[in-house]
């Protein structure tokens, strides 16, 4: 059986299908991504031997009126595209996951009459998917309140978690780090590039830990552009810190991490969750329709982890959020439990039974 996993972009898309794409695999289930040339997704999937179909498209909103009205002229021939490539195909289900490319790709499968099943992995649903969903035979979510913005019945599956990340443990991440274990582990990071508002805060409030330097240890994914700087930071401070463009293995980094400081993508906030990490988010302020601060108030609200707005981040604040956290491990404990209430580590499987239900269901017949 052939499944067409549709979307990627960024990592929050790109992740929960590489999970998904792993356990159709495990279930001997033939998936294919079909994304951008511009996103992580062949890069990541080819690393792992998943077939990859690229269309060309381009983002809509948020654009300025030039770049809308070129990406505008793409569509048809990205649907024209996707039409071929599932006719090539023949996939019995199509997943759309989120990104550029599930738009076309989903619409493909619903004119060739293909089960749909489409995944939002945020709170606040995108475009696409909100006039996906309108057409689509299964609708699943990552959080319970997303089904009243839909108006259909969905399934609230999670977000899928890839399995290294959920079976990692703190010894090992520590070892993997080289990272002493009796000390108190943050982990930072801004998503695959980093991000400078975050860096630039860290530095201010590394004068402000002066008394932390024998007790913490940091682990930083700083982006390309601003290790250097980062560096120089650190070393000023002198304590333990573990200073990276970008983190490879995140199983370890989350497995050693005691409190995580970070933006707040949908794949972050099912990480921490799944895994019970205590969390500062920094929502990033120009996410679609605000939807990393909608993300991070969800897990604000069951008490799993404390938001500092971009506008109001400044060195001295985020030193006062660390030191008060951390002088409280009984406090960071009730947070990662309270996070941890929202985890959902069965979603992978979860998801992978709605395809296999779609296409045991199926439609009457496909139309190649």
């Amino acid at each position: 059986m052939k499944v067409v996993l549709a979307g990627g972009g960024t990592g929050g898309h790109v992740f929960p299908a590489l999970a998904l794409a792993r356990e159709l695999r495990v279930r001997e289930i033939d998936p294919l991504m079909i994304g951008t040339s511009r996103g992580l997704e062949v890069a990541t999937f080819t690393a792992e031997g998943f077939s990859v179909e690229i269309i060309r498209v381009e983002k809509l909103k948020g654009m300025n009126a030039r770049t809308q009205a070129k990406s505008l002229v793409l569509l048809p021939q990205a649907l024209i595209h996707a039409m071929q490539l599932l006719r090539r195909h023949r996939p019995q289900v199509v997943v759309g996951m989120g990104g550029y490319a599930a738009g076309p790709v989903s619409m493909a499968a619903v004119l060739r009459r293909i089960p749909l099943l489409i995944h939002e992995q945020n709170f606040a649903p995108g475009l696409t998917n909100r006039v996906l969903a309108k057409v689509a035979d299964i609708v699943a979510v990552t959080f319970d309140e997303s089904g009243s913005v839909f108006g259909r019945e969905v399934v609230v599956t999670g977000n899928p978690v890839r399995r290294e990340i959920l079976e990692a443990d703190r010894r090992k991440g520590c070892e993997a780090f080289h990272l002493d274990p009796g000390k108190a582990t943050v982990l930072v990071f801004g998503g695959s590039q980093g991000a400078r508002q975050i860096n630039s805060a860290v530095a201010e409030a590394l004068p402000h830990l002066s008394e932390w330097q024998d007790r913490l240890q940091i682990i930083h994914a700083t982006g390309e552009r601003d290790r250097e700087r980062m560096g120089e930071a650190y070393r000023a401070w002198k304590g333990e810190a573990r200073v990276l463009p970008f983190i490879q293995d995140m199983a370890s980094a989350y497995a050693a991490a005691d409190l995580v400081v970070s933006r707040a993508g949908a794949t972050t906030i099912a990480e921490i969750a799944a895994l019970g990490k205590p969390a500062l988010l920094i929502p990033y302020p120009f996410a679609t329709n605000d939807h990393q601060r909608v993300n991070a108030e969800a897990v604000v609200r069951v008490g799993g982890a404390r938001l500092i707005l971009d506008q109001d981040l400044t060195g001295f604040r985020l030193a006062f959020e660390l030191q008060e956290l951390l002088d409280d491990p009984s406090a960071l404990a009730e947070m990662g439990r309270a996070a941890q209430g929202l985890g959902r580590p069965q979603a992978t499987s979860h998801l992978a039974d709605l395809v296999c239900r779609l296409a045991k269901d199926g439609r009457s017949e496909p139309g190649w």
